[in-house]
């Protein structure tokens, strides 16, 4: 069977699953280095701010400046979903700035002695989640910059030679060819910036909560070797490992409970002290991502509405923009709920695992743990956003907002 030419994944270090992102955020300035002084630190937030400034924030101004002599509603629906994209890219950068140190400090709790498999057969859930960070940055990256490449190339099949992008200038783009180039590259760089940063800050948190599904795999591999004596094990052998701190102080728990109970009710305890600790991470990364997922998924509705009016009315090369451009909002959503999905789906099969596990040999002790266990593995790990408006991230949600889109368009081109 054919296989994705996968990176070898030490399952160890799972941070290096983003290794793309990373390079990227350093490039846009958006990830200072973490083992560096305060100095090298506000330099590297300087360019960053920089970089914003002069290739997000100006250009987005621009842009706005445009409405004020549009007419054609085509024109007005083209300016709109572009404004407004970089807007939510905006709101999302500046979020994303402020909660640096939280994201480094994620990344670093990946790398943690807790979740470390500690077992051959949890590897496999382990460098699962790695590949699929890694290559949902690929994908993306993939979808997106064509996207790019054709807002750069369709003002090339028209006749006036306009920009990539709906702006306003203070003077005549094109008094002279020099002019139009200089500011057709600005926004061609602009719009490349804007992709980099959408792809590395998306797949941040899908990636983190990746992670988190693939510890929940670990927890079922435990949860199923429960009571069971290592000559029945599928991988009895405790694999090597450095160790840190809070393992330290949590195998001493396990081991405590160990002497007083029993083999098994310490097995419970440590998928407990687990499952306690994985819930935390994803509460951390949802706290830090929230809004701005929550302010991409109601952009998303506008955007994908206006994108479709806006191509019913085109020309053939800005029909082939405009549907690129519809596809890459339309998967910046569905990387949302797909994430938000797998994650209520791998966390829901907790219970299945424990009944996986040798229940029947379980003292009154080790089975009232265990029904502890089962009672909060029961709560749904649902991944919402927003405060009033609540919405789960899930793919039901996906086609309910593809659902709602098409609904405007309907009503939009009725009043046209």
């Amino acid at each position: 069977m054919w296989k994705l030419p996968t990176p070898q994944w030490n399952a160890f270090d799972r941070r290096d699953s983003f290794r793309l992102q990373l390079f990227c955020l350093k490039w846009v300035g958006l990830w200072p280095p973490e083992d560096a002084d305060q100095a090298t630190r506000r330099r590297h937030t300087a360019y960053g701010w920089v970089l914003r400034i002069v290739f997000m924030y100006l250009c987005t101004f621009t842009q706005a400046l445009y409405f004020k002599d549009v007419n054609d509603l085509n024109d007005v629906c083209f300016a709109m979903y572009v404004l407004l994209t970089q807007l939510t890219l905006i709101y999302k950068l500046e979020r994303f700035n402020n909660n640096i140190p939280r994201i480094q400090q994620c990344l670093r709790k990946l790398n943690c002695a807790l979740y470390h498999p500690k077992k051959p057969d949890e590897f496999e859930p382990v460098l699962r989640s790695m590949s699929d960070v890694f290559w949902l940055m690929i994908f993306l990256t993939l979808a997106a910059y064509p996207c790019v490449f054709m807002f750069m190339v369709v003002p090339a099949f028209v006749n006036d030679r306009r920009l990539p992008l709906p702006a306003w200038f203070p003077f005549n783009i094109h008094e002279s060819r020099l002019t139009y180039t200089l500011l057709y590259l600005y926004q061609s760089v602009g719009v490349f910036f804007s992709a980099t940063c959408n792809v590395s800050t998306d797949t941040m948190f899908s990636g983190l909560i990746l992670h988190a599904r693939g510890q929940f795999g670990r927890l079922g591999c435990m949860l199923k070797q429960v009571g069971k004596s290592d000559a029945f094990q599928a991988g009895g052998t405790m694999m090597a490992f450095e160790s840190d701190s809070e393992w330290d102080a949590n195998k001493e728990e396990v081991e405590r409970h160990s002497k007083v109970h029993g083999r098994a009710y310490s097995q419970i305890v440590e998928c407990v002290i687990l499952h306690k600790d994985i819930l935390r991470f994803i509460d951390e990364a949802h706290n830090i991502f929230q809004e701005s997922v929550f302010v991409q998924v109601c952009a998303s509705v506008i955007i994908i509405c206006t994108t479709l009016l806006q191509a019913t009315g085109a020309s053939t090369a800005a029909l082939i923009s405009a549907w690129l451009y519809l596809l890459i909002m339309a998967l910046q959503v569905l990387n949302f709920c797909y994430v938000g999905n797998d994650i209520y789906h791998e966390s829901s099969k907790l219970i299945e695992y424990l009944g996986m596990s040798d229940y029947f040999t379980f003292d009154k002790a080790t089975g009232q743990a265990a029904v502890f266990f089962m009672h909060r593995s029961m709560y749904d790990v649902d991944l919402e956003v927003g405060n009033v408006l609540r919405i789960t991230l899930k793919l039901n949600t996906f086609l309910q907002i593809i659902k709602m889109s098409y609904s405007y368009l309907a009503v939009l081109q009725s009043m046209a």
